[in-house]
């Protein structure tokens, strides 16, 4: 069914990009906030940024506007004191939004008529959508604080699906309530985390309403869903075959080869200082690389940092392994392309033959049974 889905997707992409982009424009004075807020502006359905502007909240309105192309999603971050928090908005080429927050932070979207119809709808569906946040957020700080992760994962597989259904149920409530609504065709992006979700949701839409641009922000979530799906089939299907291999410099500048580490069992660690998981896994990443020193090389690949923040970040935690840097800017035989990294950190396992063994992506205990199965 899926699949299906998906073919059928094709066309109404190309549906909904036929429609002219325009000026997207947001306003708004953040009653409340003493600190500053950063607008972003995402292109639904290529992921890239498209516009950000950081604004300090005096109590006067601010304004951003900018050209869109497209539909995309408006990450507004509210910084006080070092503590960050936010939401996100559609933004719709064309239409004028006006963001109406109080001291309570209780948040009324107003402006055209889409926005209008949205926060109708977003408050149609708070209940459930604030329940399942919530629950994540729990879930994510359990983990940092120290709980076991097969321990939280358990209660996530527990819980989570009952939340899901409830947030898809109220979604599907609404959508079948506006079936022609671009609001409705919106909301169902809200459903981010079940593929299968937002293809029902979907199907309940006008023709009309499916090729709405609201609607490339659903039809952006499942294309970039089969993309990452078609890289792990891909990523799957080189475990057994060489590592792809690649030169890049090390901390000292000179050029370093996957290659010439050859012999024996190498961890290519793709990470960046920016990575919390990146950075939370180092203690034990470091307890194994003393453990099988004899017969394991790490080589960290440092990812979306500048060279001074990389070099900081390798003596602040000590890494005492191999270390070289990646470009993001040069596309020839960048190894983030060659491997197929969509997450951070992603551990591949070279074996000493220079094949590659295994990939697993975050931080997972399933990688340091992996090591001790392969190197005792």
């Amino acid at each position: 069914m899926k699949k299906m889905f998906l073919s059928m997707l094709a066309g109404m992409m190309a549906l909904g990009a036929m429609a002219q982009g325009g000026k997207f424009t947001v306003t708004s004075t953040f009653e409340g906030h003493s600190d500053s807020v950063a607008l972003i502006l995402v292109d639904a359905m290529t992921d890239k940024t498209v516009a950000e502007e950081v604004h300090p909240v005096t109590g006067k309105p601010i304004e951003m506007s900018c050209d869109l192309n497209d539909a995309a999603r408006l990450y507004v971050v509210f910084r006080n004191n070092g503590y960050k928090s936010h939401m996100v908005i559609p933004a719709i080429p064309g239409e004028r939004l006006e963001i109406v927050r109080d001291r309570n932070k209780v948040t009324q979207l107003q402006g055209s008529q889409f926005y209008t119809d949205y926060n109708v709808a977003e408050q149609s569906v708070e209940k459930e959508h604030m329940a399942m946040a919530n629950f994540v957020g729990e879930c994510q700080h359990k983990i940092q604080t120290g709980t076991p992760q097969d321990q939280v994962m358990k209660e996530y597989e527990e819980k989570a699906p009952v939340l899901a259904k409830a947030l898809s149920d109220a979604v599907n409530n609404y959508v079948k309530a506006h079936p022609d609504q671009d609001a409705a065709a919106a909301l169902i992006a809200m459903l981010d985390d079940d593929d299968e979700a937002m293809e029902a949701a979907a199907a309940l839409l006008t023709e009309r309403a499916r090729g709405s641009v609201a609607a490339n922000l659903y039809k952006g979530i499942l294309a970039q869903a089969q993309k990452e799906a078609e890289e792990e089939a891909r990523q799957q299907s080189m475990e057994g075959n060489p590592a792809p291999d690649f030169t890049l410099n090390d901390i000292n500048g000179k050029p370093l080869a996957l290659s010439s580490l050859r012999g024996k069992w190498v961890i290519i660690d793709f990470w960046g200082s920016w990575c919390h998981w990146c950075i939370k896994g180092i203690p034990e990443m470091k307890e194994y690389y003393a453990k099988y020193s004899d017969k394991l090389e790490i080589l960290g690949v440092d990812c979306n940092d500048t060279v001074e923040k990389w070099k900081a970040a390798v003596a602040k935690h000590e890494l005492p392994w191999l270390h070289v840097y990646c470009d993001m800017d040069v596309e020839e035989g960048n190894p983030l392309a060659l491997y197929g990294v969509r997450g951070f950190p992603t551990k591949v396992v070279v074996d000493p033959k220079g094949n590659l063994a295994k990939i697993i992506v975050g931080e997972d205990p399933a990688f340091y049974e992996y090591l001790d199965e392969v190197l005792k």
